[in-house]
């Protein structure tokens, strides 16, 4: 269990965003001032202010029963629109009913401009300025024509209401200009994603391109052992142009979706042998350089091991990848006669495994040779949220 995550509710929210720290945030606004009113409600029996007891308890009941729904059942909107409304309904009654440390509460009104902008933005805070506003300016007239008997006098009132309404307006042109900021920044953030995502279609195509020009060259070559190279370059390129592929279509443009990614790879491969491709992919997002290398490795090791796993008839070919902790692990694996440590090892295909692996952040390259082929590439990923 942690403090931000479980205890102020974050765990909630995505990790980074505006709604996460306004969760955060209001779990604070609930628990400060609720051990402020706790303490409170502790004087007022010591003294023996009834009346102010059952309005702390029942304000305290309310406040927590409000926010054990939150976020499950309620949202965040309404769930700070209840608290506001609950405490402002008891710093109200803190100005006509007789408690110990009632001058305390004063101090609370000027949460409430800050709280309403902030989580509510510019609109609902204006409203909540006027709810305010209106509230104390009646219990100002009521109390100068004996309606209520106020606490303070009429004066000090008229400055509590002048101070609060001065406060909103600083609060207020604050907000404006971090919503402006904010809105400039978001659409700049949109710009800049169109941009991405048209690189990496561009990208995409150029590569297309290549694959083309690549496959209409292979037609006219006889030599079987060079149109076989020209064929695994075609591969590799096909490999690469997935990842712009995947980051063009997906939501991110600079994270990949490895499920997609490395199953439309294992499809791709599957239509070019009669062996089964085994697919287990865990659902993770890496970077666009660590996607490459695990896509490209995948190619080679699937393509040797298509080549040479099974001198006759079908077999099985595992790909999977999994997290391990705070590691990941990428296994392809065949049940086939090995490889020749002599031969397999020093060609054009492991050497590229072996130095893609090397390049991943922790990677870590085994291989054994025991009934098949087992290739394991261990690296570090980011943390699971």
């Amino acid at each position: 269990m942690t403090f931000e995550a479980d205890l102020l509710k974050g765990k909630y929210f995505t990790k980074g965003s505006r709604e996460r720290l306004k969760a955060v945030m209001l779990a604070l606004i609930v628990y400060l001032p609720v051990l402020a009113m706790v303490y409170d409600y502790y004087e007022s029996v010591i003294y023996g202010f009834e009346t102010m007891q059952y309005i702390e308890l029942s304000v305290l009941i309310l406040v927590f029963l409000v926010y054990a729904l939150f976020p499950r059942f309620i949202g965040l909107t309404l769930t700070t629109n209840l608290i506001l409304t609950l405490f402002a309904i008891f710093l109200l009654l803190c100005l006509v009913i007789e408690d110990k440390n009632a001058e305390f509460s004063l101090f609370w009104f000027s949460m409430f401009p800050v709280i309403s902008f902030f989580f509510l933005g510019k609109k609902q805070g204006i409203i909540w300025t006027g709810v305010i506003s209106f509230a104390l300016f009646a219990l100002l007239a009521l109390s100068l024509v004996g309606v209520v008997e106020s606490l303070y006098e009429s004066a000090l009132l008229f400055q509590i209401l002048g101070a609060y309404l001065a406060f909103s307006f600083i609060v207020y042109m604050i907000e404006k200009e971090r919503a402006n900021y904010e809105a400039e920044l978001n659409a700049s953030f949109e710009r800049n994603k169109l941009l991405f995502k048209d690189v990496h279609h561009r990208t995409k195509n150029n590569m297309q391109v290549m694959m083309g020009l690549l496959e209409t060259q292979s037609f006219r070559i006889k030599d079987p052992k060079y149109k076989k190279m020209f064929r695994a370059h075609v591969d590799r390129i096909k490999a690469m142009s997935m990842v712009h592929e995947n980051l063009y279509r997906g939501a991110s443009f600079e994270e990949v979706d490895m499920h997609t990614y490395l199953t439309e790879i294992i499809e791709s491969l599957q239509k070019i042998t009669q062996h089964t491709i085994l697919a287990d992919i865990d659902y993770m997002t890496l970077g666009v350089n660590e996607s490459i290398n695990l896509g490209l490795i995948v190619n080679e090791a699937v393509n040797n091991a298509i080549e040479h796993a099974y001198s006759a008839g079908e077999g099985k070919i595992n790909v999977s990848l999994r997290y391990l902790g705070k590691r990941c692990v990428l296994s392809i694996k065949d049940e086939g006669v090995g490889l020749n440590p002599q031969k397999e090892y020093q060609s054009l295909g492991m050497t590229l495994i072996s130095d893609l692996a090397a390049s991943l952040p922790g990677g870590k390259l085994e291989i054994h040779v025991d009934h098949g082929t087992h290739i394991d590439v261990y690296f570090d990923a980011k943390e699971r949220e």
